[in-house]
């Protein structure tokens, strides 16, 4: 479990570390072009998730 702590705080760091320096070199305007990314990224991963779920029945067959 001590990996997932220093993943979560290390996101959430470079999280803070990107907004602040876009804030900082863009100003607010960049906000609605950095949540339209981020929905586009959350919906490619639902897609791949959606993907790799249906092929698990072909990658991983039963023995028989």
């Amino acid at each position: 479990m001590p990996i997932n702590t220093t993943v979560w705080n290390l996101a959430t760091a470079g999280g803070g570390i990107v907004g602040g320096a876009l804030l900082e070199l863009v100003g607010v305007q960049s906000l609605p072009g950095v949540l339209l990314i981020l929905l586009i990224l959350l919906i490619l991963l639902i897609v791949a998730l959606i993907i790799a779920w249906s092929a698990k029945r072909y990658g991983f067959p039963r023995e028989q």
